[in-house]
């Protein structure tokens, strides 16, 4: 439990005890650096333990959990990485009398500004599936938080903790038309980039738009497309036959009907020409809602990118500035 107005009564030196410049988790034994951090949490008044034994187990990753719960810092996982780092070497920096009390303050107005990006707190990682046994499973989401910017990921980096990084490339904002070219990705708000790190074989990034359910008819896709496809008013063709009526009313959402299936050829003719991926976007792209708020990426990597027991994800922007960061 944090004692409330304890900062008070402690002496600087608890404060002033160096910063900390590497991680520190679970299971570490007899550590210099993890006794300075058993230090500084017993000075906070998160850590009761007598000593300052080196030894990072549950009493330590729960003093940890409690300063990144009473600091919103996320997750509240109990591993000392670079944002709970921050705020530590934020805090030892400051004289008891400026440090703000447990639950009022942000892990934004503790960070220093010096590396931070104009995108911190509009785009961020919403999700990470890094604990999976192959490439293809391995996601990062990201979001547009801002209610009313539009933000371009494109050349965003992300970066695992042993150095590795990918850059987020272009993608097809009207996918799978001749001519077209792929375009930035800009997330408007609420708009989402699902990022996946193994392959698909049609090798195609791109917006989801109302007619791109028509693409997992012949290929497969992880994740799965959005299947919202329209069915053309039937009643703007007054020449349409009831029995083709019928049949194009049974014919399935987002799939190319076999011909044979159609009692005349007038009937056959308009399904050829409208239950298809560019009949579905030549009669729908004007409409308000014809673009998704989901753009899909494959990086197309054959290995692993993420660690599966322990990992610090960082988000950076294109002049290399931190837009967010996870750890598991």
């Amino acid at each position: 439990m944090v004692l409330a107005g304890a900062a008070a009564f402690l002496p600087l030196a608890v404060f002033g005890a160096g910063s900390f410049n590497r991680d520190l988790y679970y299971g570490m034994r007899g550590d210099a650096d993890v006794a300075r951090l058993q230090d500084f949490l017993r000075g906070r008044g998160y850590f009761n333990a007598p000593e300052s034994t080196g030894n990072f187990f549950g009493l330590t990753r729960g003093a940890v959990q409690q300063l990144q719960s009473a600091y919103n810092i996320s997750p509240v996982s109990g591993y000392f990485g670079p944002l709970t780092r921050a705020v530590a070497n934020k805090l030892s920096a400051l004289t008891p009398a400026a440090i703000p009390p447990a639950g009022t303050a942000s892990i934004v107005s503790l960070l220093p500004p010096a590396g931070a990006s104009p995108y911190r707190g509009k785009i961020e990682m919403s999700s990470i599936r890094g604990r999976e046994s192959t490439a293809d499973k391995e996601q990062v989401t990201l979001r547009n938080t801002s209610s009313v910017e539009t933000i371009n990921v494109t050349g965003f980096r992300i970066e695992n903790s042993a150095g590795g990084s990918v850059d987020i490339p272009k993608a097809f904002e009207l996918p799978g038309l001749a001519g077209t070219a792929m375009d930035p990705i800009r997330l408007r708000p609420e708009d989402q980039v699902v990022i996946t790190f193994g392959t698909q074989e049609r090798r195609m990034n791109f917006r989801e738009n109302l007619c791109t359910g028509y693409f997992d008819q012949t290929s497969k896709f992880s994740p799965s497309l959005a299947h919202r496809c329209p069915r053309p008013d039937v009643k703007e063709y007054p020449s349409l036959s009831d029995a083709c009526i019928k049949q194009l009313q049974n014919a399935s959402s987002c799939r190319i009907p076999k011909l044979e299936m159609f009692t005349d050829s007038a009937c056959a003719d308009f399904a050829q020409a409208h239950f298809n991926y560019a009949g579905c976007v030549k009669d729908y792209r004007e409409k308000a809602n014809f673009y998704g708020t989901r753009w899909l990426v494959w990086l197309q990597r054959d290995g692993d990118f993420f660690r599966n027991t322990i990992e610090r994800v960082t988000l950076k922007d294109q002049a290399g500035k931190t837009v967010d960061e996870f750890e598991y």
